[in-house]
């Protein structure tokens, strides 16, 4: 049954609707952020368990970006896209499709004009984006099964492909300078935001976008709103090609900024695409006043890819390696983690998974780095504890629970999200976690014996907040 365009704009703004679907930026692209915001660092996150799941889960249904600038000119953007679309055989039985989409690609700044209430900046790149089987299954199912959503039983379609890419993000923003009168935005700064982007790879594939937004800006805070037009062309793959007619449209933009925290909703007025975003951002704005100030208490919050596992963390200062007026700051860590990860490919079978963990974390702030930019490893010992889960759409099965002594070790690097402020500062965290059981496992599920308690290597993305 078709909603109402205001009922779902607002579904995707407060993430509570039941039938929200999730879409998002043109891959390789750095995500749209109004340009009077400086992005040191970004991490756009977009899938469908920010609503509660629901029947329409088709499109670009799930999508992490992550940019960040490596230079005063120079900027580095990846991105890791999922696929799906219901489809009919050729005996008009309803069939199932995915694929994967991964880019890479590097950006050159080559305007960057800031004249107080004008702001122009056009950014030029190139890079590769492939498409194929890139873990999204696991980690769409991973997501669904921790947030008690539908599971996605897809097949991957087409051959894997991998093309270059060129590009161009134009934005251009400007005050409007008004009288200012009292009213419902006295107070406020208002401005008009314009931004146009292009993509073209080898392969033929041509990627366009363009808007016009209004926004009000105060102090850590911007409200916008407008309007986006997308065009796509040469997809041939029947995913790719569905996925890019449900993203051409005219679409409404809502979003609002909080600090480092922003939200976006790009609703398509006349089909069933539309995409809600949260993202992380450090801003040069910022400087190191994140830096200051001794920590006392820290909380983590991350989820590990393609494995998926929320991972909850808390850290209090301790001096049992680093010595006393060393550069490392020390902590104990203590962690627990739960998840309930696809086993490989088979997506009726997934592993629970519970794994405590106590251990030791050392960080060491960058010389010169911007916004308390850091390195941090980690060492921690814990029990881990997994069964075996058959899950179908009349009932599931589980087998009986074994358990194993782990090491766990991690690396990765943080950097502010926002400076300290009142006592406290917000971190944006991205590393690799590995998890190493003293010994494997076998259990026994409808007559199978399944092999549990492996060794893996994930991806962790999330955030640190500092009590200082």
């Amino acid at each position: 049954m078709r909603r109402s365009l205001a009922g779902r704009a607002l579904a995707a703004v407060v993430a509570s609707w039941p039938h929200v679907t999730l879409g998002g930026e043109i891959p390789g692209l750095p995500p749209s952020l109004p340009p009077h915001l400086e992005r040191d660092f970004e991490f756009t996150f977009s899938n469908d368990f920010l609503g509660s799941g629901g029947s329409v889960d088709d499109f670009r249904t799930q999508q992490i970006i992550a940019s960040a600038e490596i230079s005063e000119r120079w900027l580095a953007v990846f991105d890791h896209s999922i696929l799906t679309f219901d489809i009919l055989n050729l005996d008009n039985e309803p069939e199932s499709a995915r694929v994967d989409q991964m880019s890479a690609s590097l950006g050159y700044r080559f305007i960057n004009n800031d004249r107080g209430g004008r702001i122009d900046r056009v950014v030029a790149g190139f890079g590769l984006r492939g498409a194929g089987a890139f873990g999204g299954d696991r980690m769409q199912n991973g997501f669904h099964r921790l947030t008690g959503s539908t599971i996605k039983d897809l097949r991957y379609v087409g051959s894997s492909t991998l093309d270059a890419t060129a590009w161009v993000d134009a934005n251009h923003y400007r005050v409007v300078r008004d009288t200012g009168a009292p009213g419902l935005l006295s107070g406020w700064r208002r401005g008009v935001w314009l931004r146009a982007g292009s993509a073209l790879t080898t392969l033929g594939q041509w990627d366009n976008t363009a808007m016009v937004v209004g926004m009000a800006s105060r102090p850590s805070l911007d409200l916008w709103v407008g309007l986006r037009g997308d065009w796509r062309d040469g997809y041939d793959d029947i995913v790719l090609r569905e996925t890019a007619e449900a993203e051409e449209d005219i679409s409404i933009v809502l979003g609002a900024r909080f600090g480092a925290l922003v939200f976006e909703t790009v609703q398509k007025l006349d089909n069933d695409a539309s995409y809600g975003q949260l993202r992380l951002v450090s801003s040069g704005r910022r400087g190191i006043a994140g830096a200051a100030g001794e920590q006392q208490f820290g909380f983590e919050l991350a989820f590990t890819l393609p494995d998926i596992q929320m991972r909850i963390a808390g850290k209090y200062p301790t001096r049992v390696l680093a010595a006393r007026g060393s550069r490392w700051r020390e902590s104990v860590l203590v962690a627990a983690s739960y998840g309930e990860p696809q086993f490989e490919n088979d997506s009726s079978l997934f592993v629970r998974t519970r794994q405590y963990e106590l251990g030791l974390e050392l960080e060491l702030p960058w010389r010169g780095g911007r916004n308390g930019l850091s390195s941090y490893v980690t060492a921690t010992g814990g029990w881990r504890q997994q069964s075996m889960i058959a899950a179908s759409d009349l009932q599931e099965r589980r087998s009986a629970s074994v358990g194993r002594a782990v090491l766990s070790l991690g690396a990765g690097v943080r950097i502010d999200a926002a400076g300290a402020a009142q006592g406290w500062r917000l971190r944006i965290q991205t590393g690799v976690l590995g998890t190493f059981p003293f010994s494997d496992a076998e259990v026994e599920l409808d007559g199978t014996t399944f092999g549990v308690q492996d060794s893996a290597v994930n991806v962790l993305i999330g955030f640190v907040l500092d009590f200082v």
